[in-house]
């Protein structure tokens, strides 16, 4: 008789494992839908137990464990009672940082005439043992005068390395011996500024520049030139400093025409301080070289370029290269300010033994520009200057020293007397109207 076969159902333990296996498995995915945050996982566990009755002895597979998925959108939590929903806050905007109130400022500059280093004063700051120049001495009894935001001269020299030099080339002495009396800007445009040719210049403008320098009115760039470049902050205010060559020779001329840009003439200088102002320039200061050589008459010419460019706008005119001191006056511009024309400051520096060509002037302004951007002129000093020079040693020595002040040591009776006479010229130049006084200290 055949054996019977035994039926092998599941017993209550693998059951009860595969329930307990159902519900494990369903946490983890209820868990994982969670951390995955768009899908729920729930258990009908009725139907678990149901698969799982103990009587049927019904093979499970996993598959046939029920599990139900729901891919809906959790539901807002209820309402507090008695609580209004606040809406959600707009996001603010940050405001637009408001403008600072222009608190004005005091502007103080110092103006020189013309610094020509010449032959007497070259050599007289050559050192034969070391062939080297130091020109310091020429300006360091006056460097105390050199105050202000601004100290300004204009240098009627070239400075490169190639040229040999003479009354118009000189060495870098020059420019060191500007920067160690305490001056920061030089004027480089005159006549003569392209008589060698556009590189030499070039040279000199970058030489200066290298020097601590701040240069106008010649350019070694196209860019340089603009008057944006010629802007500046000083003393709390916007400062523009132009420059103009209203004289250049012949051959500078011809050296220039397809770069008028290197040396700005008097023809766009109107245009210019109108373009100053549009871009917001509180005070415009006019650097010109112009006139005639050698004579301490204004001409016609001088008298209307000037008024043209007061009308333009122009706070300050200074001028230099009749190598005289020529007069000052107040000039009445078209909207009723008023502008200082100081024609011509004369010579700061030169080997001229002429009683005009040793006497020369510091001009020492101080403006205030007030909240409303109006200027008025605090202080409108000036300091005669006196080119000295004496024999030591076998040699001749040139310093510039104040008129008005008392001999410096080494000065003999005669040069003494050269001194005052200077100092009279200087005010006799400047006129009996002069809207100037002599520096108080």
């Amino acid at each position: 008789m055949a054996k019977r076969r035994k039926h092998r159902g599941l017993s209550v333990g693998t059951l009860v494992m595969l329930a307990v296996t159902a519900v494990v498995l369903g946490g983890m995915l209820h868990v994982l839908g969670r951390l995955n945050g768009s899908t729920r996982v729930t258990i009908d566990t009725g139907k678990v137990l149901e698969a799982l009755n103990l009587t049927g002895g019904v093979e499970l597979t996993f598959s046939e464990i029920p599990l139900y998925m729901s891919t809906a959108a959790p539901t807002e939590p209820p309402q507090a009672q008695g609580q209004a929903l606040l809406p959600t806050p707009a996001p603010t905007a940050t405001p637009a940082p408001t403008a600072t109130p222009f608190a004005g400022g005091t502007l103080s500059m110092t103006f020189g005439g013309s610094v020509c280093v010449e032959t007497g004063v070259r050599q007289s700051g050559y050192y034969s043992d070391s062939q080297k120049y130091d020109l310091d001495e020429v300006l360091d009894l006056v460097a105390n005068e050199m105050t202000g935001d601004v100290c300004l001269v204009t240098l009627e020299n070239l400075v490169y390395e190639a040229g040999k030099v003479s009354d118009l080339v000189a060495p870098p002495a020059a420019l060191q011996m500007l920067r160690s009396a305490g001056i920061n800007a030089v004027a480089l445009g005159f006549s003569h500024t392209l008589d060698k040719g556009t590189d030499p210049l070039t040279e000199t403008v970058n030489t200066a520049k290298d020097k601590g320098l701040r240069v106008i009115g010649a350019y070694s760039q196209e860019a340089e030139s603009a008057v944006s470049a010629q802007m500046v902050e000083a003393g709390g205010v916007r400062v523009a400093l132009l420059h103009y060559t209203d004289n250049l020779s012949s051959t500078a001329l011809r050296k220039i025409s397809d770069q008028p840009w290197m040396v700005p003439t008097t023809a766009s200088a109107a245009e210019d301080i109108a373009r100053a102002r549009q871009m917001g320039a509180d005070v415009v200061v006019v650097s010109l070289h112009w006139g005639k050589s050698g004579t301490a008459s204004v001409s016609k010419a001088q008298r209307t370029l000037a008024q043209q460019l007061a009308d333009a706008g122009a706070d300050v005119i200074v001028g230099a290269g009749s190598r005289i001191v020529q007069s000052a006056e107040w000039l009445t511009r078209a909207d009723g300010g008023q502008t200082l024309c100081c024609y011509s400051l004369g010579t700061l520096v030169s080997d001229s033994r002429t009683d005009a060509g040793v006497a020369g002037m510091l001009l020492q302004l101080t403006l205030r520009v007030d909240s409303e951007r109006r200027v008025s002129f605090l202080r409108t000093e000036y300091t005669p200057t006196y080119v000295w020079r004496y024999k030591q040693d076998g040699s001749y020595h040139y310093r510039v020293v104040a008129s008005d002040l008392p001999a410096p040591e080494g000065m003999d009776d005669a040069q003494n007397t050269s001194k005052e006479r200077a100092a009279v010229n200087t005010a006799k130049y400047l006129g009996a109207d002069a809207p100037l006084t002599v520096r108080v200290r």
